[in-house]
């Protein structure tokens, strides 16, 4: 609660019932068959500027089609969204289903349909059970709450562990304005999302700042690229991934323009909790056993480095030999040199933790077991040095375990 991040946001509870004026709730409607929370609502007494980022898989949910088209003048106040159940590729009926989502919870909330964004995790290809949806509506709306956030949480989550909630607060001007969000993510996780028009991740986020929508549009899409869209699960982009945030102006602060000192501020608290919902993503990876950074630094450029970083993060014998506890470092050499940047191998520099293990083209020689060591560790760093340039980034996987294997070889479809 007391924590403070270096652009100094402190971190407090609340998730995205922190900020002022929001309100949420999530319940069992009957998606799934267990008694667990399936339905999430997350509203703003007041309209709100309103910006999301969207998978850029071709092949993506009606959700998804149907809030970038609400989203186009960049006003909302509402956002509901459903587990259990991707409403992707269901033809005709998904799309109608995902307006008859929205326009419940917008009769429910006293708006318009296009106030409300709508989103949906789960199996794809199965129609969704809309009428379940439909009639949980009252019963969802009347619960919501200022201290809601947690239940919202709890009924996005699919193959999820753990809860996934953040939220900060730092002053803009003289006003303190918070920011707060909750995600999913486990599996099915290779995000690559960016603004409209271009197992699932999803992240709502609240906040009482007033900003201008371009400079919204702007520190969500920065936000984005520097964390969500630089981990890996499985290499496997959903079809339904999406962030999508509400803006109430609530703490009265004179608003954010786009480029100015405040936008950075906002960016940065942005981005730092994106960066700690994107870490317990992978953290809590399906099957996953150990936590992985893998830093690119000196690349010619910065698209370089996040370039070689994703490849080494997702290259399937990298997380093979890191289940294995096997400091193969070969295949992040070999994972860096497919990347189709630029890369010398003769520069090239990789570390293992701390520990140099290529130079000038070879090995260099470790005591034994040091590396192995290493690799048996929970959580893991690696770094590439290209020696090319200036510019760095930095990926976050996990490894892949025979248990992520079980897991999806028997997921229900």
């Amino acid at each position: 609660m007391k924590a403070k991040a270096s652009n100094g946001a402190r971190t407090i509870s609340g998730g995205v019932t922190a900020p002022k004026g929001f309100k949420a709730n999530g319940l069992h409607c009957g998606i799934k068959n267990s008694n667990k929370s399936d339905l999430a609502l997350i509203y703003s007494e007041k309209p709100c500027t309103a910006a999301g980022v969207f998978t850029t898989n071709k092949v993506h949910a009606s959700c998804v089609a149907i809030s970038q088209a609400h989203l186009k003048y960049g006003h909302a106040q509402a956002i509901i969204a459903n587990s259990g159940n991707a409403n992707c590729m269901t033809g005709k009926k998904g799309f109608a289903d995902s307006r008859a989502m929205a326009a419940a919870a917008a009769a429910g909330l006293g708006l318009t349909e296009k106030d409300v964004c709508v989103a949906s995790t789960g199996v794809i290809g199965h129609p969704l059970p809309i009428k379940k949806i439909v009639n949980a509506v009252p019963a969802l709306v009347k619960g919501l709450r200022a201290k809601g956030s947690k239940n919202a949480a709890r009924a996005i989550m699919t193959t999820d562990s753990t809860l996934k909630e953040v939220a900060a607060e730092f002053t803009i001007g003289k006003k303190r304005v918070r920011i707060g969000a909750i995600a999913k993510g486990a599996g099915m996780i290779h995000p690559e999302m960016a603004l409209a028009p271009h197992a699932t991740m999803l992240c709502f986020v609240t906040t009482d700042a007033s900003i201008a929508p371009a400079a919204l549009r702007a520190a969500l899409d920065s936000a984005t690229g520097n964390s969500f869209n630089m981990i890996t699960i499985d290499g496997d982009m959903s079809t339904n991934d999406m962030v999508l945030v509400l803006a109430n102006g609530m703490a009265g602060n004179t608003m954010i323009a786009a480029g100015s000192k405040d936008a950075r501020i906002f960016g940065e608290a942005l981005e730092t909790l994106f960066l700690k919902l994107a870490c317990a993503m992978v953290r809590d990876a399906e099957g996953a056993t150990k936590f992985v950074a893998v830093t690119v630094k000196n690349a010619q450029s910065a698209a370089d480095a996040r370039t070689v970083a994703r490849a080494v993060s997702s290259s399937t014998l990298v997380k093979c030999a890191l289940f294995g506890s096997d400091p193969n470092w070969g295949r992040v050499a070999a994972a860096a040199g497919r990347a189709g940047v630029s890369v010398d191998a003769w520069k090239m520099k990789i570390y293992l933790g701390s520990e140099l293990v290529l130079k000038n083209g070879g090995p260099v020689s470790k005591k034994a077991g040091v590396l192995d060591r290493i690799f048996g560790k929970k959580d893991i760093t690696i770094t590439v040095d290209l020696r090319t340039g200036t510019h760095s980034a930095t990926a976050y996987t996990c490894d892949l375990s025979t248990a992520y294997v079980e897991l999806n070889s028997a997921y229900h479809t």
